[in-house]
């Protein structure tokens, strides 16, 4: 059987064109022999296969070939032209003699004008790499020792790099040191503690006299991890090369930023919300053509469910929470597009892993991933490889042989041939030029089904396309001709001349304008698995107009400009004809809105989450709901003219009060909530409750730790003596014992004081089932007594049942003069309820907003288009989750006692083909229900099992179910006369949760704006937690329209687990304050 990438199955017009072996001559088959002596069991590295090299080494003019073998002789291909290669290896004097060669890369190192070839070298034994100086006659001489390079740490691949601004090329050697697969977090721990020179990374350092130094030590780079990817990249735009290590297992990746003198400091935690588990090849582009470099790393979940339950790589809480404990960061299961946003602090980039949104996620046993525009549309595509030659996580085979062993007390048989072998496609994306991809991989003609490992590309014909190639295992390299050309597209390349010891420019970058079109190259070879491309900088144009001009940065810092190029040539840039310039990279200079300040407020809180695990009594919740808060509330609480305060907590930690003084200093105010620490403060507000003029205070206690109907649950209402002082009035409110998830005051019945909305979030332990939510009348005026009044049953009885409450907004939608009520919740609509004479009628099917079912998580009003009424702004789960809904395929929930134990059963569904599927796999699914590894015995039966097959349909009929067909944050339009139209806000805003929406003219345009913030960090363990928002500010165009201003240029990062948001006054400065999970306070500057 043969996986498919997951693409379309209708063919057109392939855009690459597969070359015969009998056309190129080119025969290479890096095949791998299994035997007594040499297999998956005694060497678990067998099947990571070879790499693949493009460049022109005979200085013909044409690209040539090199593949590394791991069994066989590498193979070194002369072009012959008209895509003809001729077998050139055994005069070139390259031999692997018995050595396990792994990657290759190319590098001018004696700085002739004529690349040498560096290899990498791997194995049980002689593991010393190899450096093939070129004789500039297609011969080689080995050199490595005499270059003093001849290291034998178990190379994955290096890169050659100016890493000191020199002008010659240093060398990073990214190594893998034998350890047994899936060894402890402790053992890695130790390995890192006790660094052997011979585990760790080196860098050398090239001495400008044939020699190179170790640095690696005083460098700050030894390290160790499991290397698998090296990409070299100026990440943070200061002009100084930096490295990413992608690393496998639970060994963590690395982020050496360049410091630029001499030393590189590891800032992956700082950099990255998260990233890939069983990290593998890697790339590094600006695909988003907005002057940052992004990057791609792969990982092995395959996308298919039929493979993705029966090779499901074992991920549970337990290793996950061990792994981030022992400071490896957040790692998933899952392929990482990550987004460069711009430096968070000084030197210090930011990324956000958008592979879910951009339908990059998933890709199955993934190798090689090359960013390049393969179409010539001025986008950077990308080209994965794919493949094991045994499924070495196929569970049912690794059970039954654990099973043997036990019965027959024997080691493991030394035959791997019973392991399962399934082929696997490649996959190609075309950028889409908004920050997705389509799968073409059938449509281009590169959907090859085998085992792929190393892949390089470059312009083999000299036509002006990249043309494909593929070092493929127990199978002949796969050669694809690019016919790009043929379809009339546009292109410009460029050939750098470098200085004497850079002859090709490695690190140069280069940025191209044409019209309004963007785009840039940095030079650097070493790119996707084991493979380096060709040193030229390619360039696809989207039209066949000169372009008005190219910007070179050279690595000394020294720049060139060209103007008014004719596209649809290659064009020599010399480094002699550059000027000397002050600043390493022409960024733009942006007027900031927002500065982060909070460094200068004196605010001494820190969120406290306590480690109560929701998963221990529903295994299969989505996420925890333990963990949504705090609430944030801001006020002057002693009439002092200043914005004071209120930060709640999570249980065993002080919620706090700070009050300000006139030099914009926070002093905490004693108060009663500091002997409450029981609640969880899940949402607060200020309102003045007894009309005494002075700011009362009303905290929500919420989470899902404590039984049904505990008085952990308990609403708190603490009244204002008028000088900030708090005491609690617990005669005030009903008893009304449920998780409370948002707070709204408004006068709704018009009498002259506050009621409340109270909206009901999660029933403890009884997922999705929902807490009531309520109307409380506030009967002062009435009784002259302050109390609240529980009028839910008379007024407003849907509350009973309306479900999971995430956000309620008190607003007049209809324009007569009385407050009706619009409320968010998980699993269904946006609800809209009108006030009639004071009792509250659902009008959200009237205005057909019924079918839009998401996990709305936040609300926010304003006239978005000017027209005279209210809009609204509704956030949602966001589109970059690992859950995906549509109206076709919705992601749906089941719930009741399937197993009659009397305990609640969770059954979350997706849909793939047709067909509703358990979200779970067999394990996490039996950890619920015993019953269902009776029912499946084995993995494979499970994998192809429905949701109905598993749990019945009538056991599913007789339990809840609730479904979600959208998860975009949108606008809702108040169209008059009863109308309303759902848009989707901008891609940007859909990368992450909403949770938080804040609404003002920020630009003093006339136009309301919009502030959010958001992530969603509780997920369980085998869906990537949300992290990739950082905020974002929306300018509002004044039509319902909003453009989206990046964080690089409105200075705006929300990082972090964003719960909730205001604004304050703090001196004469309007101020954000951010509050997040487990987390600091933020403090941001705004600039109207």
């Amino acid at each position: 059987m043969i996986f498919s990438c997951n693409q379309k199955e209708e063919l057109s017009d392939s855009l690459f064109k597969p070359l015969s072996t009998s056309h190129t001559s080119i025969s290479f088959n890096n095949k791998i022999t299994e035997t007594d002596t040499l297999n998956y069991f005694n060497y678990p590295y067998l099947y990571m296969g070879g790499g693949a090299a493009i460049g022109d080494f005979d200085n013909d003019g044409l690209q040539d070939l090199f593949f590394t073998g791991n069994m066989v002789e590498s193979k070194l291909y002369k072009n012959e032209g008209n895509l003809k290669f001729k077998d050139v290896t055994k005069p070139s004097g390259i031999k692997n003699n018995d050595q396990w060669f792994t990657g290759a890369s190319l590098v001018d190192i004696n700085q002739d004008g004529f690349l040498d070839i560096y290899v990498s070298v791997s194995g049980k034994q002689n593991k010393a790499n190899k450096l093939y100086i070129n004789n500039q006659d297609l011969t080689f001489t080995e050199s490595a020792s005499q270059y003093g390079l001849d290291n034998e740490g178990s190379t994955t691949q290096v890169a050659f790099f100016d890493y000191d601004n020199d002008n010659d090329l240093d060398l990073y050697i990214a190594n893998y040191p034998p350890a047994n697969f899936g060894s402890s977090n402790a053992f890695y721990k130790s390995k890192m503690d006790n660094l052997t020179e011979i585990d760790s990374d080196k860098l050398f350092r090239n001495e400008g006299n044939g020699t190179f130094k170790d640095v690696s030590i005083e460098s700050g780079i030894a390290n160790y991890g499991l290397s698998l990817g090296l990409s070299v990249a100026d990440y943070n735009n200061d002009g100084l090369l930096d490295v990413y290590v992608s690393n496998d297992f639970s060994t963590p990746d690395y982020l050496w930023v360049n410091n630029g003198d001499g030393t590189f400091t590891n800032q992956l935690e700082d950099a990255f919300g998260h990233t890939s588990f069983y990290a593998m090849g890697c790339d590094a582009a600006d695909f988003n053509n907005d002057g940052w470099i992004d990057f791609v790393q792969v990982d092995m979940t395959p996308n298919d469910n039929r493979r993705a339950k029966s090779n499901m790589a074992s991920m549970n809480r337990g290793l996950f929470w061990d792994t981030v404990d022992y400071g490896f960061h957040y790692q998933y299961m899952q392929n990482s597009l990550q987004l460069n946003r711009g430096n968070k602090k000084q030197g210090v980039p930011y990324f956000s892993d958008i592979s879910r949104i951009s339908g990059l996620a998933t890709t199955d046993w993934s190798w090689g991933p090359l960013l390049a525009d393969f179409d010539n549309d001025g986008w950077k595509d990308l080209f994965i490889t794919n493949g094991t030659k045994r499924d070495v996580n196929n569970k049912d085979y690794f059970q039954n042989l654990k099973l043997k062993i036990n019965l027959t007390r024997q080691g493991p048989p030394i035959n791997s041939l019973d392991i399962p072998s399934e082929p696997v496609e490649n996959c190609a994306y075309k950028n889409n030029g908004d920050g997705t991809f389509s799968n073409i991989g059938l449509e281009w003609g590169i959907n090859y089904k085998g085992f792929s490992n190393g892949a390089t590309y470059g312009d083999l014909d000299n036509d002006g396309d990249l043309d494909l190639v593929v070092n493929n295992m127990d199978s002949e390299a796969s050669i694809y001709e690019n016919t790009t050309n043929d379809l009339n597209s546009n292109y410009v390349r460029f050939k750098l001349n470098g200085p004497e010891a850079n002859h090709f420019g490695i690190g140069t970058r280069i940025k191209i304008y044409q019209q309004k079109n963007f785009q840039e190259v940095q030079v650097t070879l070493t790119r996707g698995f084991q493979s380096s491309v060709e040193p030229i900088a390619h360039f696809g144009l989207p039209k066949n107009q000169k372009i008005d001009s190219v910007k070179i940065y050279w690595t000394d810092f020294k720049t060139q400009t060209l103007k008014n190029l004719t596209p649809n040539q290659t064009i020599s840039v010399n480094y002699s004809e550059a000027n000397l310039k002050n600043s390493p990279i022409d960024n733009k200079e942006y007027t900031y809105n927002f500065i982060n300040i909070s460094d200068h407020v004196n605010i001494d809180y820190n969120h406290e989450e306590n480690n109560y695990n929701d998963f221990f009594q529903e295994p299969l919740l989505p996420h925890q709901y333990s963990k949504m808060g705090p609430g944030l509330a801001v006020s002057d609480v002693n009439n002092d003219g200043l914005s004071d305060i209120f930060i709640g907590n999570a249980t065993a930690a002080s919620a706090k009060l700070f009050i300000q003084n006139t030099k914009g200093e926070f002093i905490e105010v004693i108060g009663p909530w500091q002997e409450q620490i029981i609640f969880e403060d899940m949402a607060a507000t200020f309102f003045d409750a007894d009309n005494d003029g002075d700011p009362d205070l009303y905290v929500g206690s919420g989470s899902n730790e404590f039984a049904q109907n505990s008085k952990n649950y308990r609403d708190r209402l603490y009244m204002n003596d008028g000088q900030g002082n708090y005491t609690e009035n617990i005669k005030a409110l009903p008893n009304l014992f449920i998780s409370t998830g948002t707070i709204s005051e408004a006068d709704y019945d018009g009498d002259g004081d506050i009621d409340l909305f109270i909206g009901g979030r999660i029933m403890p332990a009884a997922y999705p089932l929902a807490a009531s939510s309520y109307l409380l009348k506030n009967e002062l005026i009435e009784t002259g007594h302050l109390s609240f009044k529980d009028i839910t049953n008379t007024y407003f009885p849907s509350l009973n049942n309306i479900g999971l409450v995430t956000d309620a907004l008190w607003t007049d939608f209809d324009n007569d003069k009385d407050l009706d009520v619009v409320i968010s919740k998980e699993w269904g609509p946006i609800g809209i309820y009108e006030n009639e004479n004071g009792k509250f009628i659902e009008r959200t099917s009237d205005f057909e907003l019924d079918e839009h079912l998401g996990w709305w998580y936040s609300l926010a009003q304003g006239d978005f288009d000017n027209d005279g009424d209210i809009d609204f702004i509704a956030g949602n789960l966001g589109n970059n989750y690992k859950y995906q809904a549509s109206k076709e395929a919705p992601f749906e929930v089941y719930s009741g006692d399937y197993d009659n134990n009397r305990k609640r059963d969770i059954v979350l569904g997706y849909h793939q083909k047709g067909t509703l599927y358990p979200l779970r796999g067999r394990e996490c699914s039996s950890e619920q229900i015993p019953a269902i590894k009776y029912k499946f015995k084995n993995y494979e039966s499970f994998a192809n099992a429905s949701l109905v097959d598993v749990y019945g349909e009538d056991n599913l009929k007789s339990g809840i179910h609730y479904k979600a067909n959208t998860f975009s944050t949108v606008l809702i339009e108040n169209k008059g006369n009863d109308e309303w139209a759902i848009r989707d806000l901008p891609i940007e805003t859909q990368l992450s949760s909403v949770n938080k929406i804040l609404v003002n003219d920020y630009n003093k345009d006339g136009n309301l704006d919009i502030i959010i913030g958001g992530n969603l960090y509780a997920s369980e363990v085998e869906t990537t937690r949300n992290d990739a928002s950082i905020g974002l500010y929306l300018e509002g165009k004044g039509n319902g329209a909003f453009n989206a201003i990046p964080s690089q240029k409105s200075g705006l990062y929300l990082d972090g687990d964003v719960k909730d948001m205001e604004f304050m006054q703090i001196g004469s400065d309007l101020v954000l304050v951010v509050a997040r999970n487990n987390d600091t306070l933020k403090f941001i500057k705004v600039y109207e």
